[in-house]
């Protein structure tokens, strides 16, 4: 089906709204012959008259009357669209939309979001809790512009930027045989139950391999699908579990978890924020990108956080 012409329709409505060819043709700075092409084209395809020549004024046919409010409403769309478009453009205007995964949505994006929407009120902010396997695809998908998670393993496609380090911790209750010891061997792990948030997580999957590395089974577990869930459980002895120590460390002040390092090193996670690397960025979205880089080695340092070297995980910057 061929599709109707925007300079049509606009002839059109210009028509009925000056009541003539010639008032028309004057308007739209038109020859009143090519003003007159356009509409018979129209017709053409609509294969009906819009318009009755009534002596010398111009009245809508039938079906020029059914056309006309359709006609209205394309073309007050395209104005729209326009004057959207051209709203994006100004500096200060735009939308962006964001993932930080776990935690960290929660107890850092707030402190990026509240100095983020000062300098820049205008933008449309959409944010998201997730993984880091959902956060890549939406990014790669096309439904997100920025993502803050644990590092993948296949980062294709994606400007990825390093953040900080965290460390897991082994967290137990005060009353748990362990709460006097000063570090955890990843074989102990064996010997209890393993509560656990969302098994599809990028964190899980990273102990499941430094488990298979060392050659660990762990025979029970417990998946909770809420980090805090996974806290009250563990403070109730119903088994251990491995958690960021900047998550913890105001149950651990307070006194109602212990947590205990795991192995000789400690467990690290690298953190990063990331974008496509075939969409450029606007300016607001790099000012974004800094405030991550300046709240979240703060806010996790006080969980013995490691600040990223130049050649962290030889990551590419964007």
């Amino acid at each position: 089906m061929e599709i109707l012409d925007t300079r049509q329709l606009l002839a059109f409505i210009t028509i009925v709204k000056t009541g003539s060819f010639t008032n028309s043709a004057r308007e739209l700075h038109l020859t009143q012959s090519a003003l007159s092409h356009q509409i018979k084209s129209l017709e053409t395809q609509l294969e009906t008259q819009v318009f009755a020549r009534l002596g010398k004024r111009v009245v809508l046919t039938q079906s020029g009357e059914v056309l006309l409010p359709y006609a209205t409403a394309v073309l007050e769309q395209l104005q729209a669209a326009r004057e959207a478009i051209t709203t994006l453009r100004e500096p200060g205007h735009g939308r962006l939309r964001v993932s930080a995964a776990s935690y960290s949505c929660y107890q850092i994006l707030p402190h990026i979001l509240r100095e983020f929407c000062t300098t820049y009120p205008h933008i449309e902010l959409f944010v998201d809790a997730a993984y880091t396997d959902q956060a890549v695809q939406g990014l790669l998908g096309g439904s997100l512009d920025v993502g803050i998670f644990v590092l993948p393993q296949n980062t294709d496609g994606l400007y990825v930027e390093p953040l900080c380090k965290d460390e897991l911790v082994v967290i137990v209750a005060p009353q748990h045989a362990w709460a006097r010891r000063r570090h955890v061997q990843w074989s102990d792990l064996a010997t209890q139950v393993l509560i656990t948030y969302n098994h599809a997580s990028e964190t899980f999957q990273l102990i499941q391999r430094e488990l298979h590395k060392r050659g660990v089974s762990i025979h029970e577990t417990m998946e909770v699908w809420h980090g805090a869930a996974v806290m009250e459980m563990v403070k109730v002895g119903l088994g251990v579990a491995l958690l960021p120590r900047w998550v913890i460390r105001e149950d651990v002040h307070a006194g109602t978890l212990k947590a205990l390092p795991l192995g000789r090193g400690g467990v690290k996670r690298q953190w990063v924020v990331a974008h496509v690397k075939a969409t450029p960025l606007a300016e607001y979205e790099r000012a974004f990108l800094q405030l991550c880089h300046k709240w979240y080695p703060e806010l996790m340092a006080n969980g013995h956080i490691e600040a990223p070297s130049d050649s962290a995980l030889a990551l590419p910057h964007a």
